[in-house]
């Protein structure tokens, strides 16, 4: 048999890891949905022309462009689902009543892996609510990711609030050359401190006094509020202190909430604020979301608040225990005995024998069946 190669980053998801994938999908748009959130499924092939507008750009560099055969126009394979929420919300559910709540599951593939593993497909499941710029609608989306994991078992978690947009508001007033801006969030994002003194804007002392207070929130927050801020990262500020003031009183003791305000993890289209979320054991998040803006999104041509997240269910699967075994029947009759559709409504899962390959119980135990049906009765293999 040749020898088959997978792209980098790409996997086959083998039995039973696929059904517990499914399963585990299908349990996080259960809740999705008993909070109001509604399923559509957007496609996996866009024109770039509108997947990478506006806000789309940030996504650039993470598609892959394929040729339209019929239309000599180029698409692109989706990197992220959530502009893709924003697209249909702004397009075919724009006259429908806001706020919208919207759920999604489906795989992504990206240029570049983000994850430690090296992962570049990757399967998404989360919401989006759209229509709704409050620090109550920022804690929704937390307390419903947060109610997700608890149905996956998940309940010990760690969240990081950040506020991707201070930075921008510290340098509203700067006239910064794009070297130098490149060069101060380069720096930013690797906390280089050192590198930052060597820059000269007003406001860079206050700059690295909220890199310096990152940590646990109510320390952060406090030290956040002492600092000498312009009036929109003020603002920020204390919608961040309303969803921190609703997440402790609707929360979890099992839960450690830090802030980190500088950080913008991944996706650059977080407008407001932004949380990552990460579980016990992983170096890595299982989940990401925040705030967003979504360009001329109602019939007049306004645009919209919106906030959400994405759980990364392959991540998730890590942190659940091995798949239960299925209750396996070998059907000796073969496909022919109608008897055997008793089982399958009594939960069993039922395997018909072949001739080619026998009704034995030496060939229930090679297709790994734990029972044998035969004439009517079912017999446990030893």
């Amino acid at each position: 048999m040749a020898k088959t190669l997978l792209p980098a980053g790409c996997y086959d998801l083998l039995p039973p890891y696929a059904r517990q994938e499914s399963e585990l999908s299908s349990a996080l748009l259960g809740v999705f949905e008993s909070f109001g959130y509604q399923q559509v499924s957007p496609p996996l092939l866009e024109y770039t022309e509108s997947m990478l507008a506006g806000r789309g750009n940030a996504l650039a560099a993470q598609t892959f462009r394929v040729m339209d055969p019929d239309t000599n126009k180029v698409m692109g394979l989706r990197a992220d689902i959530t502009l893709q929420i924003a697209r249909i919300a702004s397009s075919r559910l724009v006259d429908q009543p806001h706020p919208l709540r919207l759920s999604y599951n489906g795989l992504i593939v990206r240029m570049h892996s983000e994850q430690l593993k090296g992962d570049r497909q990757l399967r998404q499941a989360g919401i989006e609510l759209i229509g709704a710029a409050s620090p109550e609608a920022d804690a929704e989306v937390i307390l419903v990711a947060a109610a997700a994991l608890k149905k996956t078992g998940i309940t010990q978690l760690s969240i990081d609030l950040n506020l991707p947009g201070i930075v921008s508001a510290l340098l509203a007033n700067e006239r910064l050359d794009n070297e130098t801006v490149q060069r101060l969030f380069a720096a930013i994002s690797h906390k280089d401190i050192s590198t930052i003194n060597t820059l000269s804007f007003a406001h860079r002392d206050v700059l690295i006094a909220l890199l310096q207070s990152a940590g646990p929130a109510d320390q952060a927050l406090a030290a956040i509020e002492r600092m000498d801020l312009p009036a929109s990262a003020r603002q920020q500020c204390r919608e961040l202190h309303e969803v921190l003031k609703i997440l402790k009183q609707s929360g979890s003791k099992d839960w450690s909430i830090t802030i980190d305000a500088t950080e913008n993890r991944g996706l650059s289209y977080h407008s407001g604020i932004s949380f990552s979320i990460f579980v016990p054991g992983s170096a890595s998040e299982i989940g990401r979301g925040g705030r967003y803006r979504i360009e001329a999104a109602t019939p007049s041509g306004e645009d919209l608040e919106a906030t959400g997240f994405t759980l990364y269910v392959e991540t998730l699967r890590n942190f659940l225990p091995a798949p239960d075994s299925q209750r396996r029947v070998l059907v000796a009759g073969g496909i022919t005995d109608a008897s055997a559709s008793e089982l399958r409504d009594d939960g069993y899962v039922t395997v018909c024998s072949l001739p080619e390959y026998g009704n034995d119980e030496d060939e229930a135990k090679r297709l790994k069946c734990a029972f044998i049906y035969n004439n009517g009765t079912i017999k446990a293999i030893k």
